[in-house]
């Protein structure tokens, strides 16, 4: 990038403006801003984060969903050693739990599977090849052709899948259960099979959680010169002779060289302007299908089970599993997430708040015969309409272009499929992608 040093060094910039403040948008300010490069960042939140951002939970300052740590997470890692935070990330061994037909059983590790007498030992051993076999997969390309459901089967047996995965799917995506990927649910088997210690899952979590890394990477872009602009969101993209046109919520424009998008793609289609952009091009955005999550925190005097993750397999719950964070960080008072997944054309979805609140409730005091409601000590539900992007088979021919016109860049946590939308993986490939963006843009000024 000999010409950008140059440009750079003559104080004539290329205007650079970032779309979304989560931990993406972060990656590439922060990547832009070691480069010597300064950004503005469009974020519609009072807060920067995205799904990380945190929240006042009656003193406690916490997430709004639930986020851990593994082993494999190495870009999160070297963020935090550049932020001096390497010293915060702490690792514990933790459990995880199945509930299933009203009893709650121990579940992930080897013993508890084979224990598991719900289902044949055959179907058993059969869980068990599958893991492992998910943890020596390299190549997962030719998982990118299959949807999950007829893989699942294909190694588990119907029985198994029914009882362990069949829920979990339905809870989780609804209509499109059949659609997903078989090479999304292996990267999020693989990942957690990988953060083992002797056959012990073992995650991690930053003490002062995500509040911490964002709060710190926050100052640093402010003294490097990056301007942040909270509470606006950008209301149409358009393009003006060779520069890029942001429209924001407070009825500013503002042109830049380059414009970096890291918003949902169906909202990109919203705002992509009609002069500026072919329908079809808007059309392929704007079918980008992403599942809301309905999340209820709780903040209890007493835990729920000894388990940081309980799926749950119950017709009267339409929920995939309960996240006990406070079993991974061993402080208190305890903290449970009660996340729901579903699409907005539910009957459900309409539902208030309350009655979110009310059958998470019901589900925790299923599981714990012991929990009351007097044990409850504060309570809060988060919505977020874009939480779970959809990775249908042949996931990259769905996908919109991320460099549909010269200097515009649209990604989201889908572009890095198969992995699962994660505060690791949304770094590092902001930050790898910022290094593309830039040589695109020194290629057009050295023709100019």
């Amino acid at each position: 990038m000999k010409y950008l040093k140059k440009y750079n060094q003559k104080k004539n910039q290329p205007t650079i403006a970032i779309i979304g403040g989560g931990p993406m948008g972060l990656g590439i300010s922060y990547q832009l801003a070691k480069y010597g490069y300064k950004s503005v960042i469009y974020e519609a939140d009072d807060r920067l984060g995205g799904m990380a951002a945190s929240f006042d939970f009656s003193g406690l300052k916490i997430e709004r969903y639930y986020h851990f740590h593994c082993l494999s997470d190495k870009p999160f890692f070297k963020l935090l050693e550049e932020l001096n935070l390497e010293k915060k990330i702490k690792w514990k061994k933790t459990k995880m739990g199945f509930f299933y037909e009203n009893n709650l059983y121990d579940w992930g590790s080897p013993i508890s599977v084979l224990k598991f007498n719900q289902i044949s030992i055959i179907s058993r051993l059969r869980y068990l090849f599958h893991a492992l076999r998910c943890i020596s997969i390299k190549n997962w390309n030719h998982l990118d052709k299959v949807n999950a459901t007829f893989w699942l089967k294909k190694w588990l047996g119907k029985e198994a899948f029914n009882i362990l995965w069949s829920k979990l799917l339905e809870y989780k995506f609804y209509k499109f259960k059949d659609d997903i990927s078989a090479a999304w649910i292996w990267s999020r088997i693989r990942r957690l099979g990988l953060s083992r210690k002797n056959f012990r899952e073992t995650l991690g979590f930053l003490d002062g959680g995500s509040y911490k890394w964002i709060s710190k990477l926050e100052k640093k872009l402010l003294y490097s010169g990056v301007k942040i602009n909270f509470c606006t969101a950008v209301k149409n993209i358009s393009l003006v002779n060779n520069s890029i046109k942001l429209l924001s919520s407070n009825n500013i424009s503002n042109e830049f060289d380059i414009v970096i998008s890291t918003i949902p793609l169906p909202i990109v289609g919203q705002i992509l302007d009609e002069k500026s952009f072919t329908l079809k091009l808007k059309r392929n955005y704007l079918d980008q299908i992403s599942i809301p999550c309905i999340c209820v925190i709780f903040k209890t005097k007493k835990k729920i089970t000894n388990n940081f993750w309980t799926n749950i397999n119950d017709e009267r719950f339409l929920i995939p599993g309960i996240i006990e964070f406070s079993n991974l960080t061993n402080k208190k008072p305890h903290i449970t997430y009660v996340p729901f997944y579903m699409p907005k054309d539910l009957k459900e979805y309409s539902d208030s708040d309350e009655m979110f609140i009310s059958k998470s409730i019901e589900c925790l005091m299923a599981i714990n015969k012991n929990f009351e409601k007097k044990d409850i000590i504060d309570v809060y539900c988060s919505r977020y309409e874009f939480a779970q992007p959809i990775s249908k088979v042949n996931h990259f021919q769905n996908l919109p272009p991320i460099n549909p016109v010269k200097n515009l860049w649209t990604i989201d946590t889908s572009i890095y499929y198969p992995e699962d939308r994660g505060i690791s993986e949304s770094i590092d490939y902001g930050r790898k992608l910022v290094k593309k963006i830039l040589e695109s843009f020194e290629k057009d000024a050295i023709k100019k």
